[in-house]
C-alpha cells in the first residue's frame, strides 16, 4: 500500500529556462506533502535561482499555483511555508520576486492543517509562471523523512541523513506531445510515470508504449486525462491501460530493461521516478521531450 502511495505521488522537473518579457509556464508533475502514518512524512522544496549574471538586472517574478490530482487548486496558505526574509505582511510566497543573482528556497509545511484542525495529505502538481527579462533555474526536491514534520526551510535541510528514507530531485518541464524515458521493471525496481494535462479546456488522449532494447514495441496502452488533472502509475500499469486495437495483453515481465514513449494529442507535462521495492524508496529518473 505504501509503495502504491509513493507511485501516485511521483514524477519530475527540468532545470534551466530562458526567460522573455512574456510569462513562461512550467509544470511540476509532482507535489507531495503530509504525514504518512505515525512514522514519517513527505515534504517538497522548490528552489529558484536567477541566472542573469548581474545584480543590476530587473527582478524576475515566479508565481506558483498548486493543484490536486483532480485539478482543484490548493490555497497557498494551506501548503507553503513563509519565505525567509519576506515581511510578515506578505507571509505566503505567491508570487516570489528574484533579484539579479537572487534565490529562494520555498518549502511546503510538512503538515497541512485545514478547518477545525483536520490534517490533510496533499498529492498533486504545480504550475510555475515566470515573468521578467532574466533567466531562472527551477527545481523541486521531494523527500520522505522519518518522524513528524520538523518545520520549514532551513530547518528541513538541517536533518542528518539517517532520517531521510527517500529523496529525489524532479524537474520543472514545458508541456510537449511526445516524451521518452529509460524504463526498468524488476522485482526490486519499477519505473513510474506521472502525466499532467495542463489544458483548462481539452482532454488529453495519451498513448503509452514500452519498447525493447532493439526498438520494437513490447506492449502499449492508453487513457484519457481530463483538463487540469494528473494520472500516475507504474510503467506496466500504463502499458496495460485499455489496450489499443491489435494488442494482446501480456503478463508483466520479470526483468524488463528498455524504454517508454508517451504520446498525447495535446501537450502534457510528464515526470518519472524509479521506485525501489519493497520499501517504495524514490530515486530520480530522466524523462525527455522528443524534439
Amino acid at each position: 500500500m505504501r509503495g502504491w502511495l509513493l507511485i501516485c505521488s511521483t514524477v519530475f522537473l527540468a532545470p534551466t529556462l530562458a526567460q522573455s518579457q512574456a510569462p513562461e509556464e512550467l509544470f511540476v508533475p509532482v507535489l507531495i506533502n503530509g504525514v504518512v502514518g505515525e512514522s514519517s512524512h513527505y515534504q517538497t522544496v522548490f528552489r529558484f535561482m536567477e541566472l542573469s549574471g548581474t545584480t543590476a538586472s530587473p527582478a524576475v517574478v515566479v508565481t506558483l499555483d498548486a493543484y490536486r490530482n483532480d485539478g482543484k487548486q490548493i490555497p497557498p496558505y494551506l501548503l507553503f511555508c513563509p519565505v525567509s526574509g519576506v515581511p510578515e505582511i506578505q507571509p505566503y510566497p505567491v508570487p516570489v520576486s528574484l533579484p539579479g543573482w537572487g534565490s529562494v528556497h520555498l518549502g511546503t509545511a510538512g503538515e497541512v492543517l485545514g478547518l477545525y484542525g483536520a490534517v490533510y495529505f496533499i498529492d498533486g502538481w504545480a504550475r510555475l509562471s515566470v515573468k521578467g527579462p532574466g533567466r531562472v533555474q527551477a527545481t523541486a526536491e521531494v523527500f520522505e523523512v522519518a518522524g513528524p514534520p520538523g518545520g520549514c526551510p532551513p530547518i528541513i535541510c538541517n536533518r542528518p541523513s539517517d532520517l531521510y528514507t527517500s529523496d529525489a530531485v524532479v524537474q520543472a518541464v514545458k508541456p510537449a506531445k511526445v516524451w521518452r524515458a529509460a524504463t526498468v521493471i524488476t522485482s526490486y525496481r519499477h519505473t513510474a510515470f506521472s502525466v499532467v494535462n495542463p489544458s483548462a479546456t481539452e482532454s488529453a488522449h495519451v498513448l503509452f508504449g514500452l519498447y525493447s532494447p532493439d526498438g520494437r514495441e513490447f506492449q502499449g496502452g492508453g487513457l484519457t486525462i481530463p483538463p487540469m488533472q494528473r494520472r500516475s502509475a507504474f510503467a506496466w500499469e500504463w502499458a496495460t491501460f485499455p489496450l489499443p486495437l491489435g494488442f494482446e495483453p501480456r503478463l508483466m515481465p520479470d526483468d524488463f530493461y528498455g524504454s517508454a514513449r508517451i504520446v498525447s494529442d495535446v501537450p502534457v507535462a510528464v515526470g518519472g521516478l524509479q521506485v525501489l521495492l519493497p520499501e517504495g524508496k524514490l530515486v530520480s529518473a530522466v524523462v525527455t521531450a522528443e524534439p
